[in-house]
C-alpha cells in the first residue's frame, strides 16, 4: 500500500500537467494577433473586396455566376451608386492601413454612410413616386435604399423640400466624417491671411506700428490661456526692422522648405459632461460640517477642474481662518474623500480654498490645448502647454522667461509624460536651425523615439560620464556665446538673432534645451561634476538661450541640493510619498496629497501659492507620428558635438576653481553677505582675485547675482554649505 500511494501521486501530477501544454499552444496565436496586425488584415480584406466588386460591376463575366449575382444585387440596392462601391472599399483600406491619429474611423464610417444615403436619395427624388420602385428606375436611380428614403420625403415635403433635406444631410455627414480636418484647414487659411495682412498693411502705409494690431487678433484665442511668467511682448518682436518675421525667420533659404508638424497629428477629446448635483451636495456637506463645529463660514463659489473641484469658502467677520484649516479631517470625513487639500488664502481673493477630487477625472489631451500657444513667433518660440487649471483653462509656460524648470515626483506620477509634452510642443514650434536639444536619459527607455531627429546635437545620452561631458560642453558653449554677444554689442540672444536675420554674414544662434530625465542617477555617479555644471548653467545661461529641464523621482536633499534648488525657481511637483519630499520641491506641503496621473502643483517662481494643474497627456503613437513627420522633412543636421573630443576632462575643468574658494564660501555664509572688498580684507588677496572668487561663488549658486553697489545675497544656509563641502571633498 505504501508503494501505491506515491504512484497515485505521480499519476495525479501527470494528469494535472497534461492539459497545460495544449493551453499554452492555444495562447500563442492570440499573442501574435496584435492590434497592428489585425488592422493590416482588415486593410487586405478591404482591398480584396474593392478588387472583387470592381470585377463584378465592370467585368461580371470574369467572376462567374457569383459575380453576376453580386452585380444584380448591387444594382437593385444601390442603383447607379454601385459604381462607387469599389472605390469606397479602397478608401476604407487606405484609412485602416495608414491609421492617422487625426482620423477616427468610427466617425468617418458614420459620416460616409450618411453621405452615401443622402446621395442615393438625391438620385431617386426626380423619379415620380408612382414608378419609383420599378426595376428600371431602381437600377437607374438610387436603388432600393435611395428610393426608400426619397419616397416618404417626396410625399411629405415635395421634391424641393426633399432636395433641401438630403443636401443638409450630406453636409452633416461631411462634417461628421472630417470635422477636425475641415477645422484645421480653416484655421490654417485664417492664420495665413492674418500673417499676410500686417505685411500688406506695412507696404501700403509704410509704418511699423500697424503690425501690432493684426497680431492681437491672431493671439486673441490663445490669450485665454494662463502664461507663466506673465510678461509684455518684447519690443524686439514688433519693431519695423524685424516686423516681417511674424512666425519664423524666412531670410534663411536653408530652412525655407522645412514645415513644422501640424497640430492635427495630435489626438483630441470632446467636452466632458458632469453632474452639478454632486458638487451641490458637496457644498452643502462642507457648510453643514462647518456649521456643526460653530464656524461661521459659507461656500461662495465652486469651480470644477479636470481632476479636482475647488470650493471657495468665506468666513464671517471675526472668525479665525485657522479654525477652518484645522477641520481638514472632519471635512474629508463628511465628503468621504481622504485626499482633500485646504489652503489659505486663495491668491488674489479673500477666501479659503478646499480642493476635492472629482468622482470622474477628465483626461486632458495635448491636442486639446496646443492651440492655446498660438502661432510660433520669434519672441514665443519656447512656450509650451502644460495642462489645464482649476477652471479648465490651458496653462502655458514660457521656458525662455522661466528660464529653467525642475520636475519631481514618484514613479508613475506623470513626470515622463509631462517632459514628452514639453519636448513635443517645442518640436512643433521650432525648426532645427532655431532650437537644438541635448537629451540625457539614464533610464534608457524614455527618449528612444527622439533618436535621429535633426534637432539633437548628439545621440540620446544614457551614461553618467558622457552626460557630465555634455553638461561641461554646454558650459563652454555658454562662455563662447557670451563672447559672440560681446562682439556684436548685444546682451541677449534674441537681439543677436534679430541682427542675423538681416545680415547674411552673421551666423544665427539656435537656442539649446538640455533635458535630463533622471537627475538622481547622475548625482550618484558624478555628483561633483554634474552639480558644478548645472550650477553654472542655471546661474547665467539664460541670456545666451540655454535652458534646462530637469526631472527626478527622488526629491531628496542629496539630489535636489541647495545649490541647484536656489538657481531653479520654476518647479513642478507631482505626487510624492511624504511631506518632507514636498517641502524639498516646493518649500511646503501639498504634493503628498496629489492624485497621480499628471496631477501636479505648478510653481513658476512668481506666484504666492503653487497652482493645481492637471497635466496634459500625449500617447506614444502620437510621438511616433510627430517624430516621423519631422524625419520626413530631411532638415539640415546641426553641427553635432563629439563628447570624446570635448577637451580636458571634467576633473581638470573643476581644478580651475580658486584654491581659496572653500574658505571664502565659509566666510560669506557666516557673514550673511558677500562682496569683493570683504573677501579682499579677509583673505588678504588682491582685489582682482577677490572679485574673481565672488564670481565663482555666484556661478556655484552660493551667492546671488550682482545688485549694483549692494553686497550680494548669500543663498546657502550653514547646513547646506556643509553638504556642499562634503560633496566637493567626495
Amino acid at each position: 500500500m505504501a508503494e501505491k500511494t506515491p504512484a497515485k501521486g505521480q499519476q495525479k501530477k501527470k494528469t494535472s500537467t497534461g492539459p497545460a501544454k495544449p493551453k499554452a499552444v492555444e495562447e500563442v496565436p492570440r499573442e501574435r494577433l496584435t492590434p497592428g496586425r489585425r488592422k493590416k488584415i482588415f486593410a487586405v480584406a478591404f482591398l480584396a473586396l474593392a478588387l472583387f466588386t470592381f470585377l463584378c460591376i465592370f467585368v461580371p463575366g470574369s467572376v462567374g455566376p457569383v459575380g453576376r449575382g453580386v452585380k444584380t444585387a448591387l444594382a437593385w440596392a444601390l442603383g447607379i451608386g454601385r459604381f462607387a462601391v469599389p472605390f469606397l472599399f479602397l478608401a476604407a483600406a487606405a484609412l485602416v492601413f495608414l491609421e492617422r491619429p487625426d482620423v477616427r474611423l468610427g466617425m468617418v464610417a458614420a459620416g460616409a454612410a450618411l453621405m452615401c444615403a443622402s446621395l442615393l436619395a438625391m438620385f431617386s427624388i426626380s423619379t415620380p413616386t408612382g414608378v419609383m420602385f420599378t426595376s428600371e428606375n431602381l437600377s437607374g436611380g438610387g436603388g432600393l435604399i435611395g428610393a426608400s428614403i426619397a419616397w416618404p420625403l417626396c410625399r411629405l415635403i415635395g421634391q424641393v423640400g426633399a432636395y433641401i433635406f438630403t443636401i443638409a444631410a450630406f453636409i452633416a455627414g461631411l462634417v461628421l466624417a472630417f470635422e477636425e480636418q475641415l477645422v484645421a484647414a480653416w484655421k490654417r487659411l485664417r492664420e495665413g491671411e492674418a500673417r499676410r495682412a500686417p505685411v500688406l498693411q506695412a507696404v501700403d502705409e509704410g509704418g511699423g506700428e500697424a503690425e501690432a494690431q493684426p497680431r492681437k487678433k491672431t493671439a486673441a484665442k490663445p490669450g485665454s490661456a494662463k502664461v507663466y511668467p506673465s510678461r509684455p511682448t518684447p519690443a524686439v518682436a514688433v519693431t519695423e526692422e524685424n516686423g516681417g518675421q511674424l512666425a519664423m525667420p524666412v531670410s534663411r533659404p536653408r530652412a525655407g522648405k522645412v514645415k513644422l508638424p501640424p497640430s492635427t497629428l495630435l489626438n483630441r477629446g470632446g467636452a466632458k459632461a458632469f453632474s452639478k448635483q454632486t458638487n451641490e451636495e458637496r457644498k452643502h456637506a462642507i457648510e453643514h460640517t462647518l456649521s456643526s463645529m460653530d464656524v461661521d463660514a459659507r461656500v461662495v463659489k465652486v469651480s470644477r477642474g479636470p481632476t479636482v473641484s475647488l470650493f471657495e469658502v468665506e468666513v464671517g467677520t471675526g472668525e479665525k481662518v485657522k479654525r477652518v484649516t484645522e477641520l481638514e479631517q472632519d471635512i474629508a470625513y463628511a465628503l468621504g474623500s481622504p485626499d482633500i487639500r485646504i489652503y489659505s488664502p486663495i491668491p488674489g481673493r479673500q477666501a479659503i480654498g478646499i480642493e476635492v477630487p472629482n468622482h470622474v477625472r477628465d483626461t486632458v489631451l495635448l491636442g486639446d490645448i496646443i492651440e492655446a500657444l498660438g502661432p510660433p513667433q520669434p519672441h514665443n518660440l519656447l512656450t509650451v502647454a502644460v495642462g489645464k487649471d482649476m477652471s479648465g483653462e490651458p496653462v502655458v509656460l514660457d521656458l525662455a522667461q522661466l528660464p529653467h524648470l525642475l520636475l519631481a515626483g514618484s514613479t508613475g506620477a506623470g513626470k515622463s509624460c509631462c517632459i514628452n509634452c514639453l519636448v513635443c510642443c517645442l518640436l512643433m514650434r521650432c525648426r532645427p536651425d532655431q532650437l537644438n536639444f541635448i537629451m540625457i536619459d539614464p533610464k534608457f527607455v524614455e527618449f528612444t523615439w527622439y533618436d535621429g531627429l535633426p534637432h539633437l546635437l548628439c545621440d540620446v545620452i544614457n551614461e553618467p560620464e558622457p552626460a557630465a561631458k555634455a553638461l561641461l560642453w554646454a558650459v563652454r558653449e555658454m562662455d563662447r556665446r557670451y563672447q559672440v554677444l560681446q562682439k556684436q554689442r548685444v546682451v541677449h540672444i534674441d537681439e543677436y538673432n534679430a541682427i542675423a536675420d538681416k545680415d547674411p554674414e552673421v551666423e544665427p544662434m539656435p537656442k539649446i534645451v538640455i533635458v535630463i530625465d533622471e537627475l538622481g542617477d547622475l548625482m550618484i555617479v558624478a555628483r561633483r561634476e554634474v552639480e558644478s555644471s548645472i550650477s553654472r548653467l542655471t546661474a547665467k545661461a539664460r541670456a545666451v538661450g540655454i535652458h534646462l529641464i530637469i526631472a527626478t523621482q527622488r526629491p531628496s536633499v542629496d539630489v535636489i541640493t541647495g545649490v541647484i534648488k536656489n538657481n531653479i525657481t520654476a518647479r513642478i511637483a507631482f505626487q510624492v510619498a511624504s511631506h518632507a519630499d514636498s517641502r524639498t520641491i516646493l518649500g511646503g506641503k501639498g504634493a503628498e496629497k496629489l492624485l497621480g496621473k499628471g496631477d501636479m502643483l505648478l510653481d513658476p517662481g512668481n506666484i504666492p501659492q503653487p497652482e493645481r494643474v492637471q497635466g496634459a497627456l500625449i500617447q506614444q503613437k502620437e510621438i511616433e507620428f510627430l517624430t516621423g513627420y519631422i524625419r520626413e522633412q530631411k532638415s539640415p543636421q546641426p553641427s553635432s558635438i563629439d563628447l570624446e573630443e570635448v577637451g580636458s576632462t571634467v576633473k581638470e575643468e573643476l581644478s580651475d576653481w580658486d584654491p581659496l574658494l572653500e574658505e571664502a564660501a565659509e566666510f560669506v555664509v557666516m557673514a550673511g553677505e558677500a562682496s569683493a572688498s570683504m573677501l579682499q580684507t579677509h583673505l588678504r588677496v588682491g582685489y582682482a582675485r577677490a572679485r574673481r572668487i565672488v564670481v565663482e561663488l555666484s556661478q556655484l549658486g552660493i551667492v546671488g547675482p550682482h545688485e549694483g553697489s549692494k553686497s550680494r545675497k548669500v543663498l546657502l544656509t550653514p547646513e547646506e554649505l556643509d553638504d556642499w563641502k562634503a560633496r566637493r571633498a567626495g
